[in-house]
């Protein structure tokens, strides 16, 4: 079953991995697949096959990114939150039924109840913050590092902290926009001004401290 789609991307990248990879299943996810991508946003696409060593395929071609991962049925035996990008997959090819099969089984998986980290995990994600905010404040390379690696972390540990899912950086922006706008306000502020070492603290003691 082939899914009628006008995209020449879609199409080239479909053909490639049923023809050369041997694919009996290719679905696309992320912005695309939910009708929200910008004309510089990536195709992510999951290519399937019966056997074989997993691999990917990432360039760029006529203007367009591809970010393609291909797996084996083996592969995908056992499901994970690894997957989660994968949440709104739409089948774009299908020999036989499998990926019928497999979009069910990823949407029955994303339905089963979020197990959070324990609250050791979270405490020593808290105590983390405390130590990164004082190698900052050194004003080293390290600690250049550090702030990049702070601001970065502090998206999926605010979920973490509240015993959410988290569903991705873009994803989780997104929520925080809608559902918890003061606290996206400081993340907005952050990235807008990322050497600004106060408002860094003020978001690191909404995210980690409340």
């Amino acid at each position: 079953m082939s899914v009628q789609n006008n995209d020449p991307t879609l199409l080239e990248i479909t053909n490639l991995l049923t023809t050369k990879y041997k694919c009996h299943t290719v679905i696309l996810y992320g912005s695309r697949a939910r009708g929200v991508a910008t004309d510089i946003s990536d195709y992510d696409i999951v290519g399937i096959f019966k056997r074989g060593s997993k691999t990917r395929i990432t360039k760029k071609k006529n203007g367009a990114y591809w970010d393609v991962f291909l797996y084996s049925e083996r592969d995908l035996k056992k499901l994970s939150d690894q997957q989660l990008a994968w949440r709104d997959a739409r089948l774009l090819f299908e020999r036989g039924n499998y990926g019928r099969n497999f979009t069910r089984r990823l949407r029955k998986h994303f339905k089963k109840p979020f197990e959070p980290a324990p609250l050791y995990e979270i405490n020593a994600t808290k105590a983390w913050s405390d130590k990164q905010l004082e190698r900052i404040a050194v004003g080293d390379v390290h600690g250049l590092y550090r702030r990049a690696e702070l601001q970065q972390a502090s998206v999926a540990d605010y979920f973490q902290i509240r015993r959410k899912r988290f569903i991705g950086p873009k994803a989780g922006l997104e929520w925080l926009e809608k559902n918890d706008p003061n606290t996206f306000k400081l993340f907005e502020r952050v990235y807008n001004d990322p050497t600004n070492l106060n408002a860094l603290k003020s978001l690191v003691d909404r995210v980690y401290k409340t």
